[in-house]
């Protein structure tokens, strides 16, 4: 008799093919909404640059708007890996893990024409489409505790003035990527970072003892 398996192996070839095709329409949903915006990512434009029928995104996300939401969620996503990936799992110098928090939002997996793009295209809408707020509001939740603690742990003032402190270089961080977007030909990276930077030691001078 044979013995039966308690668990499958692998995901099934039907699973895979739903996998690719999900993945293939968020790509679709991006590049779409990069080239055109988020009010003219029309259900069109996005078959016609997945190859994919309509009946594939009302099966995979039930609506173009949700196929929408789906691909912004994974953008937030994104960035929240890329800077946890920075800071690394414990690290116990905040000199250290602010340069590292900073330096993240240069990164090119997240400061690049189309991410940046899609962005801001979604920004504009979130007066009419408050759902997309949670996913661009200057920066994630995650992201803003980490960067009050740190500044927190640098502080020599009270929990106020670390507010403050912490909402500037969000300030600083956000400037830097309009002008990214603006100025996407001549915008120069590291001279971006090492201002961020600069700012930093200028609110926290305990950096430079840190170091």
């Amino acid at each position: 008799m044979t013995k039966q398996k308690s668990s499958r192996e692998g995901p099934t070839a039907r699973e895979l093919g739903k996998a690719r095709h999900r993945r293939v329409l968020l790509n679709a949903a991006a590049e779409v909404v990069y080239r055109h915006g988020v009010r003219d990512a029309t259900v069109g434009r996005i078959q016609e640059f997945s190859q994919l029928s309509r009946g594939m995104i009302n099966l995979h996300f039930g609506s173009k708007e949700n196929l929408l939401l789906a691909m912004l969620e994974e953008l937030a996503q994104e960035y929240t890996r890329n800077w946890r990936r920075a800071v690394g799992p414990d690290d116990g110098n905040p000199a250290r893990r602010l340069r590292a928090i900073i330096a993240a939002d240069f990164s090119p997996d997240v400061l690049n024409p189309r991410n940046i793009s899609i962005w801001f295209a979604f920004r504009a809408e979130v007066n009419s489409h408050p759902e997309y707020r949670p996913f661009v509001d200057s920066r994630e939740t995650e992201f803003r505790a980490a960067l009050v603690e740190t500044c927190r742990e640098l502080s020599d003032e009270d929990d106020e003035e670390t507010l403050l402190a912490a909402n500037a270089l969000i300030a600083v961080l956000e400037g830097m990527w309009t002008d990214f977007l603006l100025n996407q030909s001549d915008f120069d990276r590291d001279a971006a970072l090492k201002a961020c930077l600069l700012v930093a030691r200028r609110l926290f001078p305990r950096i430079a003892e840190l170091e």
